[in-house]
């Protein structure tokens, strides 16, 4: 029962710090768009960059503190599963938007943004970004 209460426990940090990352990320991009500073896509990957970047900070410092693994080695690793995250949300959301329709777009970009943190996000970062190695 310890290493189910311990996973449950590490899953929970990283689903906050994800969630901390999604603040800044909206934040800055809404701010910077609303603020008129620039445009919308340039806001966007202000926003995405710098939530990728306040999440892999938390993590390696707060949720996953125990890697031995060097900062360049987790920032390398991180980026991968970062790039490989933006591809699933990505045209995972476009996808399911397609076949559903366009009125379910928040709905479908919630869902696969869940999935992506529950099975692909979480699990890589636990077990390939942040493992400890031997």
């Amino acid at each position: 029962m310890g290493k189910i209460k311990h996973e449950i426990w590490m899953l929970s940090k990283a689903e906050i710090s994800a969630s901390i990352a999604s603040i800044v990320d909206f934040g800055l991009a809404i701010g910077l768009y609303e603020g008129g500073v620039f445009n919308y896509g340039i806001t966007n990957l202000f926003g995405v960059v710098s939530g990728g970047i306040t999440n892999c900070y938390i993590n390696y410092n707060y949720v996953f503190k125990n890697t031995s693994r060097s900062k360049k080695g987790v920032v390398w690793r991180y980026f991968m599963v970062w790039f490989l995250s933006m591809l699933f949300n990505g045209f995972g959301t476009n996808g399911v938007t397609t076949l559903v329709g366009a009125k379910y777009f928040i709905i479908v970009k919630s869902c696969i943004a869940f999935l992506v943190a529950i099975f692909i996000n979480y699990p890589l970062q636990r077990k390939f970004v942040f493992k400890t190695e031997k």
